[in-house]
């Protein structure tokens, strides 16, 4: 069964459209590189260490920030930080029901970005450009 919905989250002055793809946590289906359209965001940390380079896939384009996950991390916090280190987005999401979440980042400013994952099964964070 294939089901896609979407969810609006709002923090600051974005919006964060959540796709949920399948009922249950994409496991056996692992994702190795965003969408096309997105340069791959390089994720650090232990988070990909403990669960395989996989376990979370990320990406930026001009207009917003991807992140998969293809594992069920439970809630997951997500922040985004500029280059001064000044958070710019923050969201929560449950990885059991929402595998991808997509970040409109179109008002963002061109520069530097950091997207920051945390949750109770590690942390991972990669730097991203925007034009």
């Amino acid at each position: 069964m294939l089901f896609i919905g979407f969810c609006a989250l709002s923090t600051f002055t974005w919006e964060a459209q959540a796709v949920n793809y399948l009922s249950a946590p994409i496991i056996n289906s692992e994702v190795a590189d965003p969408p096309q359209g997105f340069e791959k965001i390089d994720l650090h940390g232990d988070l990909m260490l403990n669960h395989g380079p996989n376990a979370v896939v990320a990406g930026a384009n001009e207009n917003s920030v991807y992140i998969g996950f293809n594992q069920d991390f439970g809630n997951v916090s997500i922040s985004i930080y500029n280059a001064a280190g000044n958070l710019v987005y923050s969201t929560v999401v449950n990885t059991s029901v929402q595998q991808v979440v997509i970040i409109p980042f179109t008002s963002a400013a061109s520069g530097t970005y950091t997207v920051e994952l945390s949750s109770a099964n590690g942390y991972a964070d990669g730097d991203f450009n925007k034009n």
